[in-house]
């Protein structure tokens, strides 16, 4: 679809080559380049409802006739989401059957292409505002100096997708959204006038929650690393019997379950989080000194540089670095204008 022109730039979910690192990245780059000009950026993270399970069919089917879809593919689509129903079981208790309304099929090999086409027209973004899709993950951002003028663009962005919303029955938990207001460190800025959605107030937070990453106002990364450090030390505490040397598990197995389930939650993303403190980073590489010896039933004497050497485990710092390093060289291949100079301000 993404080569046929059918899906918009700013949309990276379920795309080849696109990922939500790169999607996170934009939003990164932005605020980044942002705080070396001096301005502002606001985003507001929106909360869809049960996405999936709410698509209007009629609606879609209009949207594929409209793109120019074969009438006999669109005849095809509409008899796999009409008529369908579900029952609910529970031991041996089975309720009526009940017709579906609504939704396109959970799990359905077709249905993120669906979802993302029904999406495909939502408002356009404007010189000062500008979109971030990730199938149902909807991020707005606006730049400005002044952050009376961020907000009157934010609110007039969203009055216009409150009428969008309302026409194709897309529903929004304002209650989970959030909204940021990105400043560099050293300026003092008052609390923003609150931006709506259906006249409910969305809450401006210090803290939020994007494709996975946890984001800060001011970029610092400590709170993203913090949390990534705390579960990956819970998911250690899990495993850590595994581990064990009276286990009799292999150390070539304890390495890979290291790299399989430890390592892929320190890593999510380092891209876009490059430019954190080493200081921050180290507290990564303490854990991920706590966890190789234990997977190599290595006495306490044996330095970590040499345990690292023994099992052919790069330093942390030196593993983001590498990913990073692939990450950068992949960006002309995307085939995204979005994303063609990514890269720049996120060191």
């Amino acid at each position: 679809m993404s080569g046929r022109g059918l899906l918009r730039d700013e949309q990276f979910g379920f795309r080849p080559k696109h990922s939500t690192a790169l999607q996170i990245a934009r939003l990164v780059e932005i605020v980044s380049r942002n705080f070396g000009e001096k301005r502002l950026t606001g985003a507001v993270f929106l909360d869809v409802v049960k996405v999936f399970d709410t698509v209007w069919v009629a609606g879609l089917l209009y949207k594929l006739t409209n793109l120019n879809f074969p009438s006999y593919l669109v005849k095809v689509i509409s008899s796999y989401l009409n008529g369908r129903t579900f029952e609910a079981s529970f031991q041996t208790a089975t309720s009526t059957s009940r017709r579906m309304r609504a939704g396109v099929a959970q799990g359905g090999i077709i249905s993120p292409a669906l979802f993302s086409l029904y999406v495909n027209d939502m408002p356009s973004s404007s010189h000062h505002v500008e979109l971030a899709l990730y199938a149902d993950d909807m991020a707005i951002r606006a730049t400005s100096r002044q952050p009376a003028l961020l907000v009157k663009y934010l609110k007039t962005y969203l009055s216009n997708l409150e009428r969008w919303l309302s026409e194709w029955r897309i529903a929004i938990n304002v209650s989970k959204s959030s909204a940021m207001l990105f400043a560099k460190t050293g300026r003092r800025i008052q609390n923003p006038r609150a931006v709506h959605l259906f006249r409910e107030p969305i809450q401006w937070v210090d803290v939020a929650r994007y494709l996975g990453v946890t984001l800060d106002k001011r970029l610092n990364w400590s709170r993203h690393i913090d949390q990534v450090r705390k579960k990956a030390a819970q998911r250690l505490g899990t495993i850590g019997s595994l581990l064990n040397r009276r286990c009799g598990l292999s150390i070539r197995n304890g390495v890979l379950l290291y790299k399989q389930l430890i390592l892929p939650m320190m890593d999510y993303a380092c891209p876009v989080w490059r430019a954190a403190a080493h200081s921050h980073i180290k507290k990564l590489q303490v854990l991920l000194s706590k966890c190789l010896p234990i997977a190599n039933n290595a006495p306490w004497y044996i330095g970590n540089r040499q345990i690292h050497d023994d099992l052919g485990v790069p330093y942390f710092s030196d593993h983001i670095s590498s990913l990073t390093e692939s990450f950068d060289s992949k960006l002309a291949d995307v085939g995204n204008p979005l994303v063609e100079q990514l890269g720049r301000h996120l060191r």
